[in-house]
């Protein structure tokens, strides 16, 4: 007779073998977004400031501004955290990684496709290699026997 396992050990089992079967997506293992979220933090320490939502002020339009370079309007109230969200802060990526090895490997494949036109088709040397008689001009050179570095002409054998 076969033993009997217990039915809470069994269910912890199966939840842990299905856990451990499902594949982790590549945006799970990114620590944080770079696209702005709109949410508005509460923050007890700025008093009576404007709370304001957590955009970036890239994702305007850029026209329409009374300051068309920072997008933004004269007596309009900034963010408290103006220095990341401005014009001027790092890049909003929007991409996938998906997207991004896609264009990276295209990149990488145009490359490779010139490279290959450019040495399939490039054409042979039209002058004839030079020659020198008596071994390259050594003796002629001063080559000893047991020098370390041959002195002769270089040929191109």
């Amino acid at each position: 007779m076969a033993p009997r396992i217990p039915s809470s050990l069994l269910s912890s089992r199966l939840l842990l073998t299905r856990v451990a079967a499902t594949p982790a997506s590549v945006t799970a293992s990114r620590n944080q977004s770079t696209v702005s979220t709109g949410k508005v933090v509460e923050d007890p320490q700025i008093g009576d400031y404007p709370n304001l939502p957590h955009l970036s002020n890239q994702i305007r339009s850029p026209f329409g501004w009374d300051d068309n370079q920072d997008r933004r309007n004269f007596g309009e109230p900034l963010n408290e955290q103006d220095e990341v969200l401005g014009v001027w802060a790092p890049d909003l990526h929007t991409y996938s990684p998906y997207k991004a090895l896609a264009q990276f490997g295209a990149f990488i494949g145009v490359i490779s496709a010139f490279s290959y036109l450019v040495y399939k088709t490039y054409p042979e040397k039209t002058a004839i290699p030079r020659t020198y008689p008596y071994g390259g001009l050594k003796q002629e050179l001063g080559a000893r026997e047991g020098d370390i570095k041959e002195r002769g002409a270089r040929t191109e054998e």
